[in-house]
């Protein structure tokens, strides 16, 4: 399978940036993004600074990172990386804490366990590219309405 990096129309790949302190998880992330987008892996919301050039589009996080701070920590985050989705990498969709991070701003959740169709899927929505056939996808988004 050939994946073509997405282009902007300014001609750059998208940027995606992964926060995950499980260094499993992020590496699992990295490695399935990687051919497809620009994307940078953070250990923690510190280390994540925007440059100029360096804006996320999607930025992917994981729920142990907001577990305690979701209240304080996503509001900020959605505020620092404005106009990016930001998806929350979660145990399980039906969490208790998953379901709040969809309330307070998040765009959706992915679960684990990681692999490669769930994780491109929920990027190529949040970028809102067209998912390939084969089947829906598996991101949960918060219903409006």
């Amino acid at each position: 399978m050939q994946l073509e990096p997405k282009l902007h129309a300014a001609g750059r790949r998208s940027t995606v940036f992964v926060i995950e302190g499980e260094e499993v998880v992020r590496s699992a992330l990295y490695y399935i993004l990687r051919d497809r987008y620009r994307v940078r892996t953070f250990i923690s919301t510190d280390g994540a600074h925007i440059s100029a050039a360096d804006r996320p589009d999607v930025v992917l996080i994981g729920g142990s990172i907001l577990q305690d701070r979701c209240e304080i920590l996503l509001p900020a985050l959605i505020a620092q990386f404005a106009g990016a989705k930001i998806l929350i990498v979660a145990d399980r969709t039906s969490d208790p804490l998953a379901q709040a991070y969809l309330g307070s701003g998040a765009y959706g959740v992915v679960s684990k366990p990681i692999s490669f169709d769930p994780v491109c899927d929920a990027v190529r929505s949040a970028l809102a590219e067209p998912i390939a056939q084969g089947g829906p996808s598996r991101l949960i988004r918060m219903a409006s309405g």
